[in-house]
């Protein structure tokens, strides 16, 4: 039988980068919050927003930023979103991999879909999926369209294997990548149809969430899910990058 086309799809923040805070947050600056990292005064703002809107926690997340701009009634420009460009930093030799890689390679994210498809790394993705914005007539971004649920980023699966000429059901060598923070039900999906699981984390612990991603680690490795974890190194002879390049086959 021929071996399937290789297809990677990555989860970005904490999986391509090496915070999972969102760097697409930035712009909140202009409402006086402090946006390109976890702070207690957005923390406390956030709280305060969920007391008075119903919603799961991603719903009432997303609902929060959305509310800035709509309910106050302003706009942003593409040069204000996408100042937080500069506030990323990608984990170790992930341009390097990008530039070697021959793979058909994908992002699917539940950070804003326009942020991610203009950076500077875009290019390197056949698509990226995300949270939609809502722009204005003159083209200015108005608010935050449909959040990217979990289940939603079963649906793009589904949808890359299809633009792939699969069957929905078919993830053979298909990996998808992420950090565990919201990835569980994409990670099960790929393992589950085929595919393999690919957990990464970060050197240090110092990550905010770094003890909710192990929670979710230690669910999928009881489930089995978990096909391999490495660090989120994707440096060229890296154990994830070998594997990525399927050099470990």
């Amino acid at each position: 039988m021929k071996e399937k086309e290789v297809i990677n799809i990555f989860d970005f923040d904490g999986t391509l980068t090496t915070e999972t805070w969102p760097k697409f947050w930035v712009w909140v600056k202009n409402f006086g919050y402090q946006g390109e990292r976890r702070n207690e005064e957005l923390e406390k703002a956030l709280a305060e927003y969920r007391k008075c809107h119903t919603g799961n926690s991603l719903e009432t997340f997303f609902g929060f930023f959305n509310a800035l701009l709509e309910e106050k009634n302003k706009v942003l420009t593409y040069a204000e979103l996408m100042e937080g460009e500069k506030y990323i930093q990608y984990n170790p030799g992930l341009k390097e991999f990008l530039n070697s890689t021959g793979s058909k390679n994908y992002i699917v994210s539940g950070g804003l879909r326009e942020f991610l498809k203009h950076l500077e790394v875009a290019p390197f993705f056949e698509d990226i999926y995300g949270t939609p914005v809502k722009h204005n007539e003159e083209g200015l971004i108005s608010g935050i369209g449909e959040v990217m649920t979990d289940d939603k980023k079963i649906e793009c699966i589904q949808e890359i294997l299809r633009k792939n000429g699969r069957e929905v059901s078919d993830c053979r060598n298909v990996y998808f990548v992420g950090d565990g923070y919201s990835d569980a039900p994409a990670m099960r999906y790929v393992h589950n149809h085929g595919g393999k699981a690919i957990f990464v984390h970060q050197p240090n612990e110092d990550d905010e969430l770094f003890s909710h991603n192990q929670k979710i680690y230690d669910m999928l490795k009881k489930e089995n899910i978990v096909d391999y974890c490495f660090l989120a190194d994707y440096s060229l002879g890296s154990e994830l990058s070998n594997l990525l390049l399927r050099r470990n086959n």
